[in-house]
């Protein structure tokens, strides 16, 4: 970490980074290279500047320990308004691809062994309901900061000499076998932000091309692929996008009228009989 690097740097970072990965998602540009691109990136920042770590940040605003912010109160407490926000408007592109907590987790679930799912979307949310509780339980009522316990702080500033490093490495190593296992279980900020992604305008959408050859659904590491999903725990991660046969996904504003789908499918199997 380089002292020197002001933390309005990972701020601003985190903003204008979040924005480029939607416009690219919007035009159709986002493609695997951009990604690892902006993941490489996203880490790069995490471990120069500790910043912009919300999860993190959110904690230490509930604890009432502004100074160790390295920014004005009202301006951290903004910007975690911000990407709810953003979060709202157009999915979890923060934590895709910007957050570098998550950006650690997505490049070592692209190492290629065998991967561990849930089926169950239930189990999860209830859990991460749980820690957000707990989490704001201990926070703002006992000065316990969970965060603390996970070794975020010791993994980004290399301090291999403390034994909480050594829990977010093995949390991090976990992600190549488990798909993001801190974002989907611990992270409270995330709670957050997947409750406003749900009600996201934008999302990965199936669209007039869908054929429903299910390609998409067997991909995705979250069960977040089918049509009635409200994406919530959708990274975007372009995995079904990239799976899809036909175009028949795309990031986009529009809903799909019902049916549409089917009928697709349907003149679909005519042509190729």
């Amino acid at each position: 970490m380089i002292e020197s690097i002001p933390k309005f740097v990972g701020m601003a970072y985190a903003i204008v980074a979040t924005l480029a990965v939607v416009v690219l998602l919007r035009t159709g540009r986002f493609d695997r290279r951009i990604g690892y691109v902006f993941l490489g990136l996203s880490t790069v920042v995490g471990f120069l500047v500790f910043a912009p770590m919300l999860p993190y940040q959110f904690q230490t605003v509930l604890l009432g320990k502004a100074a160790q912010l390295g920014v004005p109160v009202a301006l951290a407490i903004a910007v975690l308004v911000v990407f709810v926000v953003l979060s709202f408007a157009f999915g979890r592109a923060f934590c895709g691809y910007v957050c570098p907590i998550g950006a650690v987790q997505e490049l070592l679930s692209h190492v290629p062994v065998r991967k561990l799912r849930l089926s169950n979307k239930r189990g999860p949310f209830a859990i991460r309901i749980l820690v957000l509780v707990a989490f704001l339980v201990l926070a703002s009522g006992f000065s316990i900061g969970m965060l603390r316990y996970l070794g975020i702080r010791e993994f980004f500033h290399l301090e291999a000499s403390s034994a909480f490093f050594y829990v977010f490495l093995g949390l991090t190593v976990t992600s190549a076998f488990f798909y993001r296992p801190f974002c989907r279980f611990l992270c409270p900020y995330g709670a957050l932000l997947s409750i406003a992604a749900g009600w996201s305008r934008f999302k990965l959408r199936r669209n007039e091309e869908c054929t429903e050859c299910g390609k998409c659904e067997r991909v995705c590491p979250t069960n977040e692929a089918g049509d009635a999903d409200s994406k919530q725990e959708c990274y975007l991660c372009n995995r079904c996008k990239d799976a899809c046969p036909t175009s028949g996904i795309r990031y986009t504003l529009r809903v799909r009228p019902p049916g549409e789908a089917t009928s697709a499918a349907s003149e679909h199997g005519q042509r190729r009989s």
